[in-house]
């Protein structure tokens, strides 16, 4: 199952547009979760800490996806087109 249900959109109106440029310019990096429901794809994150409007610290993650075969087939990982599939917030 893949993770990362909130928009871009959403996770504004929740994280902050700030946080989501931060999140967006980190370095994401294998999670190493296996999918359970068939999917084959390599899941990646990135994720920054903030503040949310009541005060309570949360994590917001992005969360990106690739074949495996793609990601078997090069050395260097940045050829691979890394578009966020969703955000999370924690």
């Amino acid at each position: 199952m893949r993770h990362g249900k909130l928009s871009r959109e959403q996770a504004i109106e929740l994280a902050g547009i700030e946080a989501v440029e931060k999140v967006e310019n980190e370095n994401c990096d294998f999670t190493n979760r296996l999918q359970t429901d068939g999917d084959d794809s390599v899941e990646f994150a990135a994720s920054v800490k903030f503040t949310d409007a009541e005060g309570v610290k949360r994590t917001l993650t992005a969360y990106y996806y690739q074949d495996q075969e793609a990601v078997d087939a090069t050395e260097d990982l940045s050829n691979l087109n890394w578009e966020i599939e969703g955000y999370e917030i924690w």
